[in-house]
């Protein structure tokens, strides 16, 4: 073999050689980065070679959070008036019927008046005769030519005159029978041709100015509906349009058998559109600034004792039974439990103990760039 060919041979093999310390230092390197990144990301990996557990912090914090309640009902009257007679007498007409939208003023119903009238005029002489007597009695009464009794008397009886005056004029009155407020005709006791008795309870009406909407909602959702707060309502006979209103009153008791309460939604109804009986649907958001962590972070977050792992100034972690209340788009308010600012554990934390010793996951998706990797 000739001196070239050995030199070639000879740079042949050192290439290979180079080549393939190139390739260790490489498989080496690959192989200390997965060590790495499987002891820094996996707990149980992590707690065999006695290093922290890597998990997930993020500190507990104040955030705004919404919650929507829906709910179906139907058109109630806000309030319910019964109607009765005040006097006796033949009634001469009803201008209302059954379902008939009044407003205030309205003539229900109509009773002959020509006897009232008459003790109307009648209570008017009278009171006019003791104004009269009374004058009289007062000048005599000046010339010591009447007794103290006697004027006292004569004042008494221009009282009672005056009283049987108002009570004819209150009697006439009340023959003309007229709707105190907004309302509808719900039920309807009384023709013409027929003759009132005192008291007698005539017709009932509902008023709809305002009116209410009556909704069933769960009972899982009595924590997020409050008195005074707003609601959107959709009324199937006005699609696309949104009525505005507010939570007049919830009930205080559940139905055992719909587990549901009902909630009142107060809406103007200024145009008297709304009517009994229309159904539609009631949207209620509740919107307030709480306390709240990942509801990921939480252990056992169905069940009664729910807890998450709070880590230290030594990083240390400490699992702590907490109090939770509203959970929305994946955070849960916290009551009690922890405070403003302390770390909690949000991944990894299925793999904790009490006090173990934890570090801040910097391998994790969640640490990627927010341009994406």
């Amino acid at each position: 073999m000739s001196a070239s060919a050995l030199r070639s041979a000879a740079w042949e093999k050192r290439y290979e050689l180079l080549a393939g310390l190139v390739l260790g230092i490489i498989v080496l390197y690959s192989l200390v980065q997965l060590i790495i990144y499987m002891v820094h990301s996996d707990g149980t990996k992590a707690r065999f070679v006695g290093l922290p557990i890597p998990v997930q912090i993020l500190p507990a914090e104040f955030r705004q959070l919404s919650e929507s309640v829906g709910a179906s009902g139907t058109i109630q009257p806000s309030e319910y008036t019964v109607i009765t007679a005040k006097v006796i007498g033949r009634v001469e007409d009803v201008p209302v019927d059954l379902g008939s939208v009044v407003k205030p003023g309205t003539l229900l119903v109509s009773i002959d008046d020509s006897l009232y009238k008459a003790q109307l005029e009648s209570a008017t002489e009278a009171y006019i005769h003791a104004s009269n007597q009374l004058d009289r009695m007062r000048r005599l009464f000046e010339e010591n030519l009447a007794t103290v009794v006697s004027l006292e008397m004569t004042q008494a009886a221009k009282a009672t005159a005056l009283q049987n005056l108002i009570s004819a004029r209150i009697a006439l009155a009340n023959t003309k029978i007229r709707s105190p407020a907004d309302a509808v005709v719900l039920q309807r006791g009384i023709n013409p041709g027929q003759f009132t008795s005192t008291d007698e309870e005539l017709m009932e009406l509902g008023s709809i100015a305002p009116a209410l909407m009556v909704v069933d909602v769960g009972e899982d959702k009595s924590g997020f509906v409050t008195p005074g707060m707003s609601a959107t309502v959709g009324i199937n006979s006005f699609p696309g349009e949104a009525f505005i209103g507010q939570v007049a009153k919830i009930d205080a008791e559940v139905n055992p058998i719909t587990h549901s309460f009902k909630v009142y939604v107060r809406l103007a109804n200024r145009d008297r559109r709304l009517k009994p009986g229309l159904t539609g649907y009631v949207r209620l958001v509740t919107t307030r600034r709480a306390l709240a962590i990942p509801s990921v972070a939480l252990m056992n977050p169905v069940g009664d004792r729910v807890s998450a792992f709070v880590m230290d100034q030594h990083h240390k972690v400490h699992l702590r039974e907490v109090r939770r209340g509203l959970i929305v788009d994946g955070y849960t308010e916290l009551l009690s439990g922890i405070q403003e600012g302390e770390p909690v554990v949000t991944v990894g934390q299925l793999q904790l103990r009490d006090n173990d010793v934890v570090s801040e996951n910097h391998f994790g998706p969640w640490n990627a760039p927010k341009g994406g990797v």
